[in-house]
């Protein structure tokens, strides 16, 4: 499943768990792009040593279009080569496309237009955009979203970006966030209300997270 949308209510462990997923990307040699809006405090030394970390809405879209230009890089090579999708490529291939995975922690700080004004507004138009793109259209070219938010509404996650968004993960969650990650009470229903690292899927997967000790990376 290409992208994956994780909400939990604030302490629920959804940076932990985003965090052993994408050690998980790096240690499969996928390029790895980290957006955190919190001014990136979350993500100690080695996370800047081995991914690009973006803390502001100017460079996201920056690096966003890019990603963007390098898609279209791919389209052309997978069509001469007469395969649909970067896995095809790789197969047939002595050059190895590597994935690359967009994080971004708490989107809502930078899609929230809340108080902006007109150009910051016309700013996040532009983000939003690139991430529909790349939600719709990343899939076969290697390139993926991995979203977290404390509640992913309307308000702060388009429907065209969400719809395309296939794997949910919720964690500790009211009745309302478990509804609009999951599209179902069950994680407010299954989850205790103490569960820290506790999961929910929405293929109805319960699991434990495991904890990235980030003392021993290297």
């Amino acid at each position: 499943i290409p992208h994956l949308l994780c909400g939990s209510g604030t302490n629920g462990g959804k940076t932990t768990l985003l965090k052993t997923l994408l050690w998980q990307c790096i240690m499969k040699q996928a390029t790895v792009i980290i957006a955190d809006f919190k001014g990136g405090v979350d993500f100690p030394m080695i996370w800047r040593e081995k991914c690009e970390l973006i803390t502001t809405p100017e460079k996201l879209s920056g690096k966003l279009e890019k990603v963007l230009e390098i898609m279209e890089e791919r389209r052309k090579k997978l069509e001469k080569s007469a395969c649909r999708n970067i896995y095809e490529y790789n197969e047939k291939n002595e050059e190895q496309l590597n994935r690359i995975i967009i994080a971004i922690d708490e989107i809502a700080e930078v899609l929230d237009k809340t108080g902006m004004d007109k150009d910051e507004k016309t700013l996040v138009a532009q983000i939003e955009k690139q991430l529909s793109t790349v939600a719709r259209q990343g899939r076969a070219f290697g390139e993926h979203l991995f979203v977290c938010t404390q509640r992913p509404d309307a308000e702060v996650l388009k429907g065209q970006i969400k719809n395309n968004i296939g794997y949910r993960i919720c964690g500790r969650a009211d009745k309302v966030l478990s509804g609009i990650v999951l599209d179902n009470q069950d994680a407010a229903e299954k989850i205790p209300k103490d569960g820290k690292g506790i999961f929910l899927t929405n293929s109805g997967v319960l699991f434990k997270a495991y904890y990235l000790d980030e003392t021993t990376l290297k």
